[in-house]
């Protein structure tokens, strides 16, 4: 980042302290505390009246499209989730103290359909999907989840390694042993194509 870029994000901060303080500073309106206002006061509390709500309606506007958008990655980061424990077929513990409203819970857990199940010191169940619950509650569950996460696809990788070894080495060798049987078979071909065509060269 070059320094007019720097001096340009300080003006920008400074103006939004300005803006801040002037906010703070905002004042009662004089004719509702039983006081009178002259043309110019009205005038000048007018002007900062549409100054705050267009700060609001902006705000107000860039809100809308920030939930909307959290709306969509949580959805997503649920679904992706999903698919990744099904595949896994992995329940995760999560420990108490990694979501603060779940902390009176025994304990809790994510299942591979991706649904927290709730288990209370009375051994009563509850279950919802992870989808269900605010946005703070779901990024608490995942960065709790990611260490556990780390070491299945570890050990997952692992293991599908050592499969797919075998499966070559097996392949291979019945590559080899299935040799001798297609030539067999190739040349039962040719006989049989040879002695047709010696037969409808006699019958001519």
């Amino acid at each position: 980042m070059d320094f007019k870029t720097v001096s340009e994000m300080s003006l920008m901060l400074v103006d939004s302290m300005s803006e801040k303080n002037e906010e703070e500073s905002f004042t009662p309106l004089p004719f509702i505390m039983g006081g009178e206002a002259s043309e110019e006061e009205i005038r000048e509390l007018e002007t900062k009246l549409s100054s705050l709500m267009r700060v609001i309606t902006e705000d107000a506007r860039q809100l809308s499209e920030h939930l909307a958008a959290e709306e969509n990655a949580v959805r997503e980061v649920c679904r992706y989730l999903e698919r990744i424990l099904s595949k896994l077929n992995l329940s995760v513990s999560i420990p108490g103290d990694a979501v603060p409203s779940m902390k009176k819970y025994r304990e809790v857990i994510l299942n591979p359909e991706c649904h927290l199940i709730l288990i209370d010191k009375d051994n009563s169940v509850e279950s919802r999907s992870l989808s269900k619950y605010p946005p703070e509650t779901i990024l608490a569950v995942v960065w709790a989840l990611i260490p556990k996460l780390r070491e299945e696809v570890s050990a997952y990788l692992r293991k599908v390694s050592v499969r797919l070894g075998f499966l070559e080495v097996v392949k291979e060798e019945l590559s080899n042993i299935q040799k001798p049987f297609t030539h067999s078979e190739r040349d039962s071909i040719g006989e049989f194509e040879e002695d047709k065509a010696k037969e409808i060269f006699i019958r001519r």
